[in-house]
């Protein structure tokens, strides 16, 4: 599940995590059609329930994945969105978890992680 969605500022309103939404009716950007809640993550770095990505209202610098989506679906994976609607999305590049987390993103991937990004609260 999305950490942008009753994430981990949910349990400290502190801490430097993601920002998230609490209620349906909070959803503005992105809009419930373009927000993902639920994907698939590459099986070899599944470590909890979450998939979390970078935001740019608290993260500068170099894109990486802190978790990375799955591809063992004919080189993508399906995601469900906060309107209740599901797709599946296949990447331009397989993605290969290295072993240690965050991992860069490397440059021919970064139209796929620029997609899962848009479909991810990032600023308040």
């Amino acid at each position: 599940m999305s950490l942008c969605i009753n994430g981990l500022r949910e349990l400290d309103p502190y801490s430097w995590s993601s920002p998230s939404f609490r209620k349906y009716t909070e959803i503005r950007n992105p809009n419930p059609s373009s927000l993902f809640v639920f994907l698939d993550v590459h099986e070899d770095e599944i470590f909890d329930a979450t998939f979390g990505m970078p935001n740019q209202q608290y993260f500068s610098g170099p894109p990486v994945w802190w978790d990375i989506p799955a591809n063992r679906h004919s080189q993508g994976c399906n995601l469900s969105f906060a309107d209740g609607h599901a797709e599946h999305w296949k990447w331009k590049v397989p993605k290969v978890y290295s072993g240690m987390l965050p991992q860069s993103v490397p440059t021919q991937e970064l139209s796929d992680y620029q997609r899962l990004q848009a479909g991810y609260l990032q600023h308040w």
